[in-house]
């Protein structure tokens, strides 16, 4: 059906093609006068063909970044070629009005997409409507729609496809808004199940104009395998997770950047891949040979979440005692190398075979971090993680922590001073959050997208903070399957701290267990003496690599538990502030629930809850029955 179909377009999108044309017959100019002046063509010739080559390949990787329409993208490439050999061609034999002709003829031929793209303002041209421009057009975008008087257009055939430019109503509709109805948009279009819908910011439009893709034939359907240690790039320090759901580019987890290491947080239900994509991400990091990382993995449900990490890691642990123990030993090379950058100085990080990167991966990491499920060490271990999350990156310690639960608890718990650095911390890094059926996850992620809308099928999810330049869109995350992971584990030189001063700092580290049979044992029960795991050697050691920082700090013990208890509680008095006070003084004058405070304070309960941990934390106040509080006798 042929109807009128408005084009959004302009004088200045016409004129771009003329443009260009005219810049490159200015630059023949003067690549003329310049042979004039120099006196020799060939030496201006060879300077105009190097200077149009750079410049070509500079357009040409914004073109690729940056225009999702191939056809328009092979018409701009074709282009840039003509351009660069016109001009060189033009320094050597002349500039004429035959050159100039054959300029034209050949630009405004491949411009004619351009044109069609970008029309007159005025000028409605007679279009073919597709059906789902039909369907947008009479249930999401009609008056009574859940989006009125927004469009589809440009239709683009993709391999998956179709992929289309959807304009908003400027000031009264964004991209999140559509986000957010997804379920009914998708209503509106009648996809089927096994169809899916990305919707992401437009890369060179002004918003509120959008990218939608509907998938029709879906490239990663039957899974994605993990493509080897290629998955990481040297260059970048980018790991590849895997393909969009439209085959269109990938999505990449941010591991190494100048003088750091990255960690960051993975969460996803029951069935969500999580697992898989945490094998994955560490194998590509554990093979590379341009930027040696060893691996430490905790599991808080004893190895059952990764056997291959828990076999083949260089520390595993699987209890809350041995958790506790390994973030630990974590802190302490973190606190030498931060010495040692001090007394050498370095700036940041770069791994070295003799100073390795060290990445902990703790899997369901709300059992070692809640107060229900590790009621001995969970504060300790939610501040080491915390303080390793905020200052370990800079000299090549980091974390990643994952887990199925989807609300503040799998930091600790929304009561905990530490929760919200941990969370915070984490997710400048990176951010993962796979399908699932609890809508709160994307709370935790700050993301418009419902993980409960994902398609089902185990791995698919979201990068929450994209880096520059990278789509915002579903992807599938790469796997191992079981002949791969027979396969690649035993080729892979699993790094480990031994014979470093690193390792040294460690004291019991020497002596962990190794095979997998041992470690299995501990998970079952074999006993562990925590203070061999966790406090470093007492003797110096020999200078070099993280020595130089081991001889600084003379091998002190690590604190014990009180100690560690009154520095945590001294540092959460000075933290406190006048919001604090008003809760304590509601307290003492008799207002001791939760919702007496909120109506003595006018703080909201959620405000009101936060001060009252903190105020925990600090020995201010004590439970003194169930939901009240009352001034602790030490304060």
């Amino acid at each position: 059906m042929s109807i009128e179909t408005p084009v959004e377009g302009g004088l200045r999108q016409q004129l771009a093609p003329h443009a260009a044309v005219g810049a490159l017959v200015l630059a023949a100019g003067a690549a003329r006068i310049a042979t004039h002046v120099v006196g020799d063509e060939q030496v201006v010739a060879t300077w105009v063909a190097g200077a149009a080559f750079v410049i070509a390949v500079v357009a040409a990787t914004r073109i690729r970044r940056k225009v999702f329409d191939k056809k328009a993208k092979r018409r701009a490439m074709a282009f840039l070629a003509v351009a660069a050999g016109w001009l060189t061609g033009v320094t050597l034999a002349g500039l004429s009005l035959g050159a100039v002709g054959l300029l034209m003829a050949v630009g405004y031929g491949l411009s004619m997409h351009w044109w069609r793209q970008h029309p007159v303002g005025l000028i409605r041209p007679k279009v073919s409507r597709s059906e789902y421009q039909r369907l947008w057009a009479e249930n999401v975008g009609a008056s009574d729609g859940a989006l009125p008087g927004s469009r589809l257009s440009n239709p683009e055939p993709i391999e998956a496809g179709v992929r289309y430019t959807l304009r908003l109503r400027p000031g009264k509709q964004h991209v999140g808004m559509v986000v957010e109805k997804m379920k009914t948009v998708r209503g509106g279009l009648k996809l089927r199940p096994g169809q899916q819908l990305i919707v992401e910011a437009h890369p060179t439009e002004p918003e509120p104009t959008a990218l939608l893709t509907i998938v029709t034939n879906s490239p990663v359907e039957k899974g994605v395998l993990w493509p080897g240690p290629s998955a990481f790039d040297s260059e970048t320090g980018r790991v590849q997770l895997g393909p969009y759901a439209d085959g269109e580019g990938a999505a990449f987890w941010r591991a190494y950047t100048e003088n750091r290491l990255w960690g960051g947080f993975v969460q996803g239900g029951t069935g969500s891949g999580k697992s898989r994509l945490i094998d994955s991400l560490v194998m590509s990091l554990a093979s590379s040979s341009t930027h040696p990382t060893v691996i430490f993995y905790a599991d808080g449900q004893g190895g059952a979440s990764s056997p291959l990490l828990m076999r083949h890691a260089d520390l595993f642990a699987g209890t809350c005692e041995r958790i506790f123990a390994m973030v630990a030993g974590m802190h302490m090379v973190m606190l030498l190398r931060q010495r040692e950058n001090v007394e050498l100085g370095y700036e940041g990080f770069t791994p070295t075979a003799d100073r390795p990167g060290l990445l902990g991966v703790i899997d369901e990491c709300h059992k070692a971090l809640l107060e229900a499920e590790n009621p001995k060490f969970w504060k300790r271990t939610q501040q080491l993680c915390a303080t390793i999350a905020r200052e370990g990156g800079k000299v090549g310690v980091a974390l990643i922590l994952a887990s199925q639960e989807p609300t503040l608890n799998a930091f600790g718990g929304a009561g905990s001073r530490y929760c919200e650095a941990l969370r915070s911390s984490l997710l400048t890094g990176n951010g993962i959050m796979l399908a699932g059926d609890d809508p709160n996850a994307k709370t935790i992620f700050g993301v418009k997208e419902n993980p409960k809308e994902f398609p089902v099928g185990g791995g698919y999810g979201l990068v929450a903070k994209p880096a520059p330049g990278d789509r915002k869109a579903l992807f599938r995350s790469s796997h191992l399957n079981d002949q791969l992971k027979k396969a690649w584990p035993a080729r892979i030189t699993w790094r480990s701290l031994d014979g470093l001063p690193a390792g040294q700092a460690i004291r019991g580290y020497s002596s962990r267990e190794r095979t997998f049979a041992d470690r299995k044992a501990v998970v079952d029960g074999t006993p562990l003496t925590l203070t061999d795991a966790a406090a470093p050697v007492q003797q110096p050691v020999t200078a070099g690599g993280d020595g130089s920082a081991l001889q600084v700090f003379g091998g002190g013990s690590f604190p014990s538990w009180s100690e560690f208890e009154a520095k945590a509680r001294q540092e959460a008095r000075t933290a406190l502030k006048e919001g604090h006070e008003k809760v304590l003084t509601a307290i003492r004058g008799g207002h001791t629930s939760p919702r007496a405070i909120q109506d003595a304070t006018d703080y909201s309960e959620r405000r009101v809850h936060q001060l009252l941990g903190d105020l925990m934390e600090a020995g201010e106040i004590a439970k003194g029955g169930y939901g009240r509080y009352e001034v602790a006798q030490a304060a």
